[in-house]
């Protein structure tokens, strides 16, 4: 992938804030990476519980190549 290759990035409307990067699939195109704890968060202060947050958020993903990052508790 030479650094004058574009590639058009799909991301989840309203959640740019959860956004905290991408990774380059082999042909160079980007897939961003969330943090699945800031949209659940995002969802809950709409009003939702933690399940309807879960249903929303696979909704509002449905069809869209992307990653989710989850929080590590080190033991």
């Amino acid at each position: 992938m030479s650094d004058l290759d574009e590639f058009e990035i799909q991301l989840v409307e309203g959640f740019e804030d959860c956004l905290l990067g991408c990774i380059y699939q082999e042909d160079g195109t980007p897939v961003p990476c969330y943090s699945s704890a800031l949209v659940i968060s995002k969802l809950k202060a709409r009003g939702m519980s933690e399940d309807e947050a879960v249903s929303e958020l696979n909704t509002l993903t449905a069809g869209v190549t992307m990653l989710w990052v989850h929080p590590l508790e080190m033991a």
